[in-house]
């Protein structure tokens, strides 16, 4: 969303477990529901922690309850279950990858479950919301504004 860098720590976010795990691990560590992990127990998963210059904060992207339409992403214990984890919907993605929705774990509508929305383009605005919404056209036709990739920045 915003160029990682040494002197504006607005897009200094990590990975706390270096990697992204199975729904079923972080099932398995109270993170997420029963439910949660029957329908996506082998996606892949991630929590994405603030840590302004490279220094953690114990604060992840995530909603402060179960998710709902437009709710916008705040910054939230990582010990928090369900809204802090995200998980990587491949299952959902269109043919064209590298491109997936990125589903909050807090979901109860597996139909039409709540995805990472970005409201504006970054190369034109800065700092565009990110809210969750209903998942569109999935799995064949997922509006772009539903769609992520992975990124790196530079080393520390």
């Amino acid at each position: 969303m915003h160029s990682a860098g040494d002197s504006d720590p607005t897009g200094d976010f990590i990975n706390p477990l270096g990697h992204p795990l199975l729904v079923s691990d972080f099932y398995a560590q109270g993170m997420v529901s029963a439910a949660v992990n029957a329908h996506y127990g082998s996606e892949p998963a991630v929590q994405v922690e603030y840590a302004p210059y490279g220094q953690a904060t114990g604060l992840c992207a995530a909603v402060a309850t179960t998710a709902y339409q437009n709710e916008g992403l705040s910054l939230q214990p990582c010990s928090t279950p369900g809204t802090t984890v995200f998980i990587i919907d491949f299952a959902d993605a269109p043919t064209a990858r590298p491109y997936f929705p990125i589903v909050n774990a807090s979901a109860t509508d597996f139909a039409h479950p709540f995805t990472m929305t970005i409201h504006g383009n970054p190369a034109d605005k800065p700092f565009p919301q990110v809210t969750l919404q209903h998942m569109h056209g999935n799995p064949a036709d997922v509006p772009d504004n539903q769609l992520w990739n992975t990124g790196f920045g530079p080393a520390n």
